[in-house]
């Protein structure tokens, strides 16, 4: 029977520790939008959809503000002490103020969450609506940045994400070129014996006005990878440069090995030997036609890699770059 009596009695306290909940969780005010270019009608929908996000998401009270005049204060309340003094009229706890500009259709929107005691920003962030259409998902991420207090970008989540953000951003590019080399290296150290060896190599990259850079695939005795940079030191159609790369190299080799049999004369056997390693290049050399869109390439490498072999050399190309 006691335990009836115990239900019964939390039953009817129910309602008066749900009302006192929601009296400690305080009473917060939305402005209304100072806004420029915007019609009040989308003002007014934008600050309703601000309203009901923030009510599904926070236990205060939430309501809108029916009017921002106060005299001969600012009566755009765009201020925190105006803000603050008519939340404190309002009897509000903290105030949300929020302005939008338009730019072309671009609506860019600037919010800030009051505390009206002590007249300080507690939140203050913006977001960009690229049409009008997309100011329900912009109230809603405007409304989770407001209750968590978090910046709008730490408060994105699925469902919230606005077009501004799912559209690709822009970077600065160079423009691309391709290039195709021939040549010999001269060994002077690690490599097979003999005057030079034919070698060829692509290189893929980008331009800007005074530098290059891009990737290297070259064969010089084995394969080798790397990727390279350049100082380009006229934008004329003669143009010098000087630049440096690092990379890979399998280095393949046939060495000669002389063996000394009973008989009067000697036998040369040849050896294949690989060594591979970390290769550093030191380039030099000069684009001709530079202003056009296909340019012939002179460039002077010297080439070291860290082998057994100690593989050294200097390697001359000529390229065609388009």
């Amino acid at each position: 029977m006691k335990s009836y009596k115990i239900v019964f009695i939390f039953v009817l306290m129910l309602p008066v520790m749900l009302y006192s909940q929601q009296a400690k969780q305080g009473k917060l005010i939305i402005l209304p939008f100072y806004t420029k270019g915007i019609d009040p009608t989308t003002v007014s929908t934008a600050e309703e959809i601000l309203r009901l996000e923030m009510e599904n998401l926070s236990a205060k009270n939430i309501s809108l503000a029916k009017s921002t005049s106060l005299g001969n204060a600012d009566s755009n309340c765009t201020s925190t002490d105006c803000a603050a003094e008519l939340g404190k009229q309002l009897k509000a706890d903290q105030v949300v103020s929020v302005q939008t500009l338009s730019l072309g259709q671009k609506i860019i929107i600037q919010y800030f969450l009051i505390d009206v005691e002590k007249k300080v920003v507690l939140l203050a962030d913006k977001l960009t609506s690229t049409s009008v259409e997309d100011l329900d998902v912009v109230m809603k991420r405007m409304a989770i940045s407001i209750t968590s207090l978090e910046s709008a970008e730490k408060s994105a989540q699925v469902g919230a994400i606005t077009e501004n953000e799912s559209k690709p951003f822009f970077l600065r590019s160079g423009r691309r070129f391709n290039n195709w080399s021939f040549g010999y290296l001269y060994p002077q150290n690690g490599f097979s014996t003999g005057d030079k060896s034919f070698t060829m190599d692509i290189k893929i990259g980008a331009e800007m006005q005074e530098l290059d850079y891009g990737v290297q695939l070259l064969i010089r005795e084995g394969f080798g990878a790397n990727i390279f940079s350049s100082y380009l030191f006229s934008q004329k159609d003669i143009c010098p440069y000087v630049g440096a790369g690092v990379g890979f190299h399998w280095v393949t080799v046939d060495q000669p090995n002389v063996s000394f049999p009973p008989q009067d004369y000697s036998v040369t056997n040849i050896k294949e030997k690989k060594g591979d390693g970390f290769e550093l290049l030191l380039n030099t050399g000069v684009r001709l036609f530079h202003t056009y869109n296909f340019r012939v390439n002179v460039n002077l490498t010297y080439a070291y890699t860290f082998n057994d072999l100690k593989s050294e050399a200097i390697v001359l190309t000529l390229g065609f770059m388009y």
